[in-house]
């Protein structure tokens, strides 16, 4: 812990400093150093006179007005490259959106894939054969056996035909 004395001693030093900086008896002689010579050597005990904006010379006021308009200078360039980059800051973020748009349609369009590709997997039987569906009813007629009784009634066409055709030669 620091020692309290020289705590008190260093802040009645710096308190001083402050007090001779705001009166007008230290003030007597601008640009006089022996007046503002602060009260120890200790170089954190300072007059403060920089801080609180007390012109050391003459020139000190054009100065201080070059420091402030440089100042002024990097603030309005910073504040422009602030508004840069919420731009930018807000491009990126609609590029994410159109990013985020696209997955969801990547994401939909493999998610019916997937579902198709299940259904196909679960139409099939176990030796890999296509399992054919047929609507359930009465009124459905069944296409499979209309087609193999017209190919049957042919077949009887036929042979009536051709043994027509022998009695007649006969």
């Amino acid at each position: 812990m620091p020692n309290d004395r020289t705590d008190t001693a260093t802040l009645a030093a710096r308190l001083d400093a402050v007090e001779r900086a705001l009166t007008d008896e230290t003030r007597t002689a601008p640009g006089s150093a022996a007046e503002r010579e602060p009260a120890s050597t200790d170089p954190d005990d300072s007059d403060l006179s920089g801080a609180l904006n007390v012109p050391d010379a003459p020139g000190a006021e054009s100065e201080r007005s070059d420091a402030v308009a440089a100042d002024g200078d990097a603030v309005r360039r910073l504040e422009r490259r602030v508004e840069e980059l919420a731009a930018e800051l807000d491009a990126v973020r609609g590029l994410l959106g159109g990013v985020e748009a696209v997955n969801e349609s990547v994401e939909r369009r493999a998610n019916l894939a997937l579902a198709a590709a299940e259904r196909a997997r679960t139409d099939r039987e176990t030796d890999g054969l296509v399992v054919e569906r047929l609507p359930d009813g009465d009124d459905v007629r069944d296409d499979r056996s209309s087609a193999v009784d017209a190919v049957e009634a042919e077949r009887e066409d036929s042979a009536a035909s051709l043994a027509a055709r022998l009695r007649e030669a006969l």
